[in-house]
């Protein structure tokens, strides 16, 4: 059994309101996860247009099971979780995609966003050099790794997660600062 103190009661709060305004950033519509889906997906969100599962970090549903529920669905999976290092309360999103019967995990991804109403993409954090090199345009009708970067200098690539920052907090409601 798993023991939820306070501590995993806040993180739990403040991933699932960031997950609603990531949702809320890349214009998806949300409904909650069918019933017919693996039980450990119950609580979190399906994006139908990105054909998606939108989960947030919750102490007793591990990687390992999201993995599995990805390969037996062979539904995307968007894990919203709050950084453990910062004294902030910075967002990170894990993808887990299932292509052509395998899965792959990209961690460690930041909101970019080129303006306030600008195109928007998830990219690796820049200040860890251990994370796959993908981006991900959420624009796009599914999550598609691409080793193109949305910025062309690092100014721009600074500027533009300074940015998504400031969006994905603003739409949660000012309640991630």
């Amino acid at each position: 059994m798993i023991y939820l103190n306070e501590e995993d009661r806040r993180r739990e709060a403040q991933a699932k309101e960031g997950a609603i305004a990531l949702a809320t950033v890349a214009s998806w519509q949300t409904e909650p996860c069918p019933i017919m889906l693996p039980p450990v997906l119950a609580g979190f969100l399906y994006c139908r247009t990105p054909d998606l599962v939108l989960a947030h970090w919750r102490r007793n549903v591990s990687l390992g099971r999201l993995l599995a529920a990805a390969r037996e669905t062979r539904l995307d999976v968007l894990l919203v979780e709050p950084a453990w290092m910062t004294t902030g309360s910075d967002l990170r999103v894990s993808a887990i995609l299932c292509r052509s019967g395998e899965t792959h995990v990209y961690r460690g991804l930041r909101l970019w966003a080129a303006g306030v109403d600008g195109p928007t993409w998830l990219i690796p954090d820049p200040a860890d050099m251990d994370l796959d090199p993908s981006c991900f345009d959420l624009s796009l009708k599914r999550m598609t790794p691409d080793e193109q970067r949305p910025f062309s200098d690092l100014e721009t690539r600074d500027l533009g997660l300074l940015v998504g920052g400031i969006r994905w907090k603003a739409i949660a409601g000012g309640h991630l600062v």
